[in-house]
């Protein structure tokens, strides 16, 4: 028995040491693979793979960004660059995978969308001949430029449209196509049946339909039929009455009530001509013209990456997708290899203010600062950290002397100087300036300037509702309040925000 025991264990410890050989032996070759970064008018794409390849990608994602701003305006793609991690195949982006059930999720790219940063990780080897890839990135990316929709579109309407917009190619110098039918959710829906749309309309994150695998894809394939039908569809009629669905969403109607009311059509009929319109079998897609010259070339320049970078980078796209252990393993790295590199401290610092040990990340993150980081984020999440070591509870906050003051101010200012459309540092500086309570015009303009840049995210209007009281802009602050009262507002935030109209003079 110990006999065998012991032999159970020496096959096991062998089977350790050649796993982690095995992920030496690759760690090693990644490292020492051509690393460089390459930067466009808005995305930072890393990469060790072809030059080339690199480019055609960027100018994909330019080209789907300018699209986008020229149709909606410039204010609905405002966000900080986005970070593209563009791995040369699939063997080597598996290790930077997000996990599933314990295994990294077969994907060939993933969009990780956070208001401090957003990334895309893809296969260059695959977004060349599987187009299903660059569909996902553009869905993906679709969803972050139809944030401003976010509160008010039901389940149905969010994913059919970034379904939409996924199949986005150019026609032309000025002019763009989308809706192309999606042949993966055509076989889905002919394997039948398809849901009745009062259950589809019902769907929210929370349903069994949008969450359970085994039911999602029925879910998102009659979405993108639906949503296909009302704005490409044979009846012009819906055509012409798609757009007014919003307004009505807006104003607080129900998604039932805003498709009946904007279509003029029960649901009754609605269902009987979308299931006509799936048994025609006939799915055009919709050029679009656009004020502008989309096929001109992208200006871009690259350098090349140093081993710290590289490390720094794979650590930072492991911590994005919540594997914290892989995201330090490289961060550790990253000290090994150089040592006296801000990098390295700037992204264990980050690690430490993922796991809520503040005073580790204030420190880390300072000794980045002193050895010359020039991060945008490193800035505001020292102050961020410094300002929740100041407070009572995670949720309680009081004035700071005037020393920790500046120093969070002038961190918080010199994060919006290196990027001035972050939305989360203008909402913490108009915050911070809320509570120490000496410059409440400051603070509202902080806090309208959030608002703008993340119109998704229904904690600010009630932190400029209240600098707006503080300011004694009793109307301006009702007006940002009785916004916070329509039904598809958080309920915790609708209840926030009625206690605070309660404080408001009639």
């Amino acid at each position: 028995m110990i006999k065998r025991s012991l032999q159970g264990c020496a096959i096991a410890l062998l089977l350790c040491v050649s796993a982690s050989t095995w992920a030496q032996t690759n760690e090693t070759a990644l490292l020492h693979r051509s690393w460089f970064e390459a930067r466009t008018g808005h995305f930072n794409t890393y990469s060790c793979g072809p030059t080339q390849e690199v480019a055609k990608l960027a100018a994909r994602l330019e080209q789907f960004r300018l699209a986008y701003a020229l149709l909606a305006g410039t204010q609905s793609v405002a966000s900080p660059p986005i970070v593209v991690m563009a791995f040369p195949d699939h063997e080597s982006l598996a290790p930077f995978l997000p996990v599933y059930d314990g295994k990294p999720a077969n994907l060939a790219a993933f969009f990780s969308r956070g208001s401090d940063e957003n990334l895309i990780a893809l296969s260059l080897a695959r977004t060349g001949s599987d187009s299903r890839a660059m569909e996902t990135v553009f869905h993906e990316y679709a969803h972050l430029l139809l944030r401003h929709n976010e509160w008010f579109w039901p389940m149905w309407l969010k994913e059919g449209m970034a379904d939409i917009y996924s199949t986005f190619e150019l026609s032309g110098a000025q002019g763009i196509r989308i809706g192309k039918p999606l042949d993966l959710y055509l076989r889905l829906l002919y394997r039948g049946p398809l849901l009745p749309l009062r259950d589809l309309f019902a769907v929210t994150r929370e349903s069994p339909e949008y969450n359970e695998r085994e039911r999602q894809g029925v879910f998102y394939a009659e979405s993108w039929l639906l949503v296909h039908y009302l704005m490409l569809g044979d009846n012009p009629r819906y055509r012409t009455r798609f757009g007014q669905m919003t307004p009505l969403l807006r104003a607080g109607q129900t998604p039932e009530q805003a498709v009946t009311n904007a279509l003029k059509s029960s649901v009754a009929e609605l269902e009987r001509d979308f299931r006509s319109y799936f048994a025609r079998g006939r799915f055009e897609s919709m050029t679009l013209a656009v004020p502008g010259n989309l096929s001109r070339g992208q200006a871009m320049t690259t350098r090349p990456l140093s081993p710290v970078e590289t490390c720094f980078r794979l650590g930072d796209q492991l911590l994005r997708i919540g594997r914290a252990d892989g995201a330090e393993h490289w961060f550790h790295k990253a000290r090994e290899i150089a040592p006296a590199s801000p990098l390295c401290f700037e992204g264990l610092g980050f690690l430490a203010a993922d796991r809520d040990q503040h005073a580790e990340a204030v420190k880390l993150l300072g000794e980045a600062l002193q050895r010359g980081s020039s991060s945008f984020l490193a800035h505001y999440v020292y102050a961020r950290e410094k300002f929740q070591l100041s407070a009572r509870s995670s949720s309680s906050f009081s004035r700071v002397n005037a020393a920790q003051a500046n120093d969070i101010r002038s961190e918080l200012e010199k994060s919006l100087n290196l990027m001035p459309d972050f939305g989360p540092a203008h909402h913490l500086l108009g915050f911070f300036e809320l509570v120490q309570g000496v410059q409440p015009a400051a603070a509202a303009a902080h806090l309208q300037k959030a608002v703008e840049l993340e119109p998704e995210n229904q904690a600010y209007p009630l932190t400029l509702a209240q600098a707006q009281m503080l300011k004694g802009d009793a109307a301006g602050a009702r007006r940002t309040l009785e916004e916070l009262r329509r039904p598809y507002v958080a309920p915790q935030v609708r209840k926030e925000a009625e206690a605070l109209l309660a404080e408001i003079p009639k």
